[in-house]
């Protein structure tokens, strides 16, 4: 069963503090959500954990599956398993798409394809995630719409089956039915890996249904719970949790549906 945990987490970025003493536990099946105010911090998180260039660890660690990853490169962290879909996704000029997911597929993978059953496999994938065959001929993300580039990092996640994966605001800029399809894939495969998810929407955490809540405000941990907290938010923001920051944070992560049975 694969294992995550942050203990103690610092990290800077140009020379200031953005996270600090952050720690979180999660195992297979887990969806965790982590909610926060603008500049709280949360994709300095998933990018701490990806070794971003720009971030720096002053304290802390990083554990996947009992290892010490905390200063591996991005390279042998994502051969790991770990995946980390972007809020903005990069456009790749010069790279073509379906030679992209070849890489993906022959990079992450025991046994290397053949070009008909790459082709096969990501066929399937653009029709279930509605993506036009003519995205494989085109340069990776260019003059692609918002939804699409999206939608096109789902498509990349499929291909490579991470036991980690981290989403930063994948529901941002969708319409209604793009929210959905993304929601089902999230969910489909949540049991066989880790899922950490940054989003703003409740609608789209009622689809995703995580089992934990983290606040982060103020690169600290806030708060800790269920679908509930989530909810709290929604009707009455972060002000409180600004105002009155715990030094402690050492948390019981609640689940949801014994508490909903609770009550």
């Amino acid at each position: 069963m694969n294992t995550f945990r942050i203990s103690n987490l610092t990290t800077s970025f140009d020379k200031k503090i953005i996270l600090s003493n952050v720690s979180l536990t999660a195992k297979q099946g887990d969806v965790i959500a982590i909610l926060g105010p603008n500049g709280a911090g949360k994709s300095t998180l998933l990018k701490t954990i990806m070794h971003h260039s720009q971030v720096q660890v002053k304290k802390g660690q990083i554990m996947f599956n009992k290892q010490n990853i905390t200063n591996w490169s991005t390279d042998q962290i994502a051969k790991l398993g770990i995946f980390y879909a972007f809020q903005n996704p990069t456009e790749l000029e010069g790279i073509q798409s379906l030679e992209f997911f070849k890489i993906i597929v022959n990079e992450n993978s025991k046994q290397k394809l053949g070009f008909y059953q790459l082709y096969s496999n990501v066929k399937k994938l653009l029709k279930l995630l509605n993506l036009p065959d003519e995205i494989l001929t085109r340069n990776v993300n260019v003059n692609f719409s918002g939804g699409q580039k999206k939608k096109n990092e789902i498509l990349q996640s499929e291909l490579f089956n991470p036991s980690l994966i981290l989403l930063d605001e994948i529901d941002s800029g969708l319409d209604i039915d793009a929210t959905k399809l993304i929601a089902d894939f999230i969910t489909r495969n949540a049991k066989k890996r880790i899922t950490i998810i940054i989003s703003h929407h409740l609608e789209f955490l009622h689809q995703i249904k995580p089992n934990k809540v983290i606040i982060l405000v103020n690169g600290k941990i806030a708060k800790t719970g269920n679908i509930v907290l989530a909810k709290e938010i929604e009707k009455n923001g972060y002000k409180q949790y600004i105002e009155n920051i715990p030094n402690n944070q050492d948390f019981e992560i609640i689940d949801p549906y014994l508490a909903c049975h609770k009550q």
